[in-house]
């Protein structure tokens, strides 16, 4: 028999489990166990009455798993070299390699229905779910429902159709997965698992009780960039001139890089909202034929010398609107395509710098909104105003997405739209570390406000978690607050990252971040005291200590009484670190630090997780001691 001793020595070894969980008791107390305390809140259904379904019984196992659904089979390979498994495959993947790692039993896989008599983990939508009442159908976009009956589990997504031709996620079967993964078996992924990040709690029985709930995200866009990851070694932020590399120990051998791909499904990373941005498009303009740009010089930006940018429309220019309009007519009546059109919709979004037309219209236009900013703000409103009459009158089941950004980020109030409009509002002036300042969350709020109010749709937001800093700082609650105030105004965020620092020192954040994205109705304190015990075992009173320290520092610090805005960019100032971090709180996070490595010293796993998350300390120290020199 395998013992609850092996299957603990096993999975330490293969550094994957965090001690101190509660989970047991929690089950125990909850009766279904669906509310482990920092998860959220689900749905719940009628209970059907049965005895608990046996997974496994003492280090063997009694079920086997069926997945009706081909995407997340296990005799699915990927079709084109390169090509990756699908979302559902990589949390079925998961599934069999957690539960034999927290049990020690692997379980079957089976090609057929199982007979009613054996066990069985059901995944995906099929006659016998249909039979036990499950409607996939009826499911909302992404949505999903666990339901248990004698001898069953079943996990089942929704089957809505999505708008074919664009790279849409309708994953709700991989969400059940993965639900059931975290409330049954006690799963929960911190950062990427080949460094540390996953825990897993040993057991050498695992069973299922009785319940039937649903769930669904409350935002339907949920994506992180760059989802490819970094090599190693890395730069912590984007002014770095050198990797910084990780202290001994931070990172197991073997591991060349953090691959995020196979990570942001775990966190239920995905987007199902049909209205998906094309930025910056079209992007090749300066490609066009010569003969081309000579013979249409006044469709392109007039600069102050008189000469044309090429890379940058005219947003007075009819060629302009002409050019755009003559895309979707190649993708929506002649099935040719253009890259700044998908099935549903045209990107209006100019190229990756300010709008500085100098034409006479241009600066008609500007001068009559008022010049700088605003003025900017007006021309390309009328242009996309004018975009979606245009659209309006072709197609009148598409719509126009447009992306406020660098210089023409306002919304002029008395521009009106068709209903044809949705938006993605850029958060460059209010990216969300800075919205624990009052002023800054609330202006946040009312720029979405204002832009819903002129959209057809539930706006989508493109917000920045981008490193600035080697000092760790933490700012879980004004994520939670800001999703639990635009829900219902705006149906999802893209988060612009850039570097590995953002998934090391700030993870337990943006961990809390992804989270948010699916359901705001979170207790963040509960996540980090379980993050803290998971992970770093005899150590986790101590670092859940410097990680309160780093929250209440950024959130609750006296920096914030002085306002810190930065228009027209998203990376927090440089000039703020001394004000942040002072040596005399330098020391006491050294004291923390400190105090937890000797707690590590007999805990190789937690030693390396702590090492992971603390990368950057030793060249934050040389920054405190840098700017009090300064001073």
């Amino acid at each position: 028999m395998i013992t609850s001793e092996v299957i603990v020595s096993t999975v330490l070894a293969a550094g994957l489990v965090g001690a101190g969980s509660c989970f047991a008791a929690q089950v125990e107390s909850e009766g279904d166990g669906l509310h482990p305390r920092d998860l959220s809140p689900v749905t719940r259904l009628s209970v059907p009455k049965h005895a608990p379904v046996e997974i496994v019984r003492d280090g063997k196992a009694r079920a086997v798993v069926y997945v009706a659904d081909p995407a997340g089979r296990k005799d699915w390979t990927p079709k084109r070299k390169g090509e990756r498994r699908s979302t559902l495959r990589r949390l079925v993947d998961e599934l069999d390699d957690t539960i034999r790692l927290s049990t020690g039993a692997a379980l079957e896989f089976v090609t057929n229905a199982p007979p009613a008599g054996r066990a069985a983990i059901v995944i995906g939508d099929c006659e016998e779910t249909r039979k036990a009442g499950i409607d996939a159908g009826k499911l909302p976009p992404e949505g999903f429902e666990v339901r248990t009956a004698s001898n069953r589990v079943y996990l089942v997504g929704s089957t809505q159709a999505l708008p074919p031709g664009i790279d849409l996620t309708g994953d709700g079967t991989a969400w059940a997965v993965a639900d059931f993964l975290e409330r049954f078996v006690d799963v929960r992924w911190y950062w990427p698992t080949a460094v540390g990040g996953r825990t897993i709690t040993p057991r050498d029985t695992l069973t299922v009780p009785a319940a039937h709930y649903s769930d669904a995200p409350a935002f339907r866009q949920r994506e992180y960039h760059p989802v490819e990851g970094w090599k190693l070694p890395s730069r912590v932020h984007p002014s770095d001139n050198v990797n910084l590399p990780f202290a001994p120990g931070a990172i197991p051998d073997g591991v060349m890089a953090i691959d995020m791909a196979s990570y942001l499904p775990l966190v239920r990373g995905g987007n199902s909202w049909p209205y998906k941005l094309k930025c910056h498009e079209p992007q090749n303009l300066q490609g066009l034929p010569q003969a081309y740009r000579d013979e249409n010089a006044d469709m392109f930006e007039l600069k102050d010398d008189g000469t044309r940018n090429f890379r940058m429309f005219c947003y007075s220019s009819q060629k302009a609107l002409d050019y755009l309009l003559a895309g979707c007519e190649r993708t929506w009546d002649q099935n040719k395509g253009a890259s700044w059109v998908t099935a549903t919709c045209v990107t209006v979004s100019p190229g990756d710098s300010r709008v500085e037309c100098h034409c006479p219209d241009c600066l008609k236009t500007i001068a009559a909104g008022g010049g700088g900013i605003d003025g900017t703000s007006r021309v390309l409103a009328l242009f996309v105003k004018r975009m979606c009459e245009a659209v309006k009158a072709r197609w009148p089941d598409k719509k126009v997405i447009y992306l406020p950004y660098w210089n023409y980020q306002e919304c002029p109030k008395d521009v009106d739209y068709p209903d044809n409009l949705t938006i993605m509002v850029a958060m460059t002036t209010y990216p969300l570390q800075l919205s624990v300042q009052p002023e800054n969350f609330e202006e946040a709020l009312e720029r979405i406000r204002v832009w819903r109010g002129k959209s057809s749709t539930p706006i989508t937001t493109w917000d920045y978690c981008v490193a600035w800093s080697y000092g760790a700082y933490q700012y879980p609650h004004v994520i939670r607050d800001h999703h639990k105030a635009i829900k219902g105004l705006v149906a999802g965020t893209f988060i612009n990252g850039w570097t590995l620092g953002e998934w090391t020192i700030t993870a337990p954040s943006l961990y809390v971040w992804m989270k948010a994205l699916w359901n705001p109705e979170l207790d963040v304190d509960d996540v980090f005291d379980e993050m803290c015990s998971r992970l770093y075992g005899k150590a986790g009173g101590t670092v859940r200590e410097l990680m309160q320290m780093e929250t209440d520092l950024w959130e609750n610090g006296a920096w914030r009484t002085e306002r810190v805005k930065v228009p027209g960019g998203w990376a927090v100032p440089e000039s703020l670190f001394p004000r942040v971090w002072t040596p005399e709180i330098a020391q006491q996070m050294t004291v923390l630090r400190d105090r937890a490595l000797v707690e590590l010293a007999d805990d190789p796993v937690g030693r390396q997780r702590f090492l992971y998350w603390t990368w950057t300390f030793d060249a934050f120290l040389k920054d405190v001691e840098k700017h009090a020199q300064k001073e």
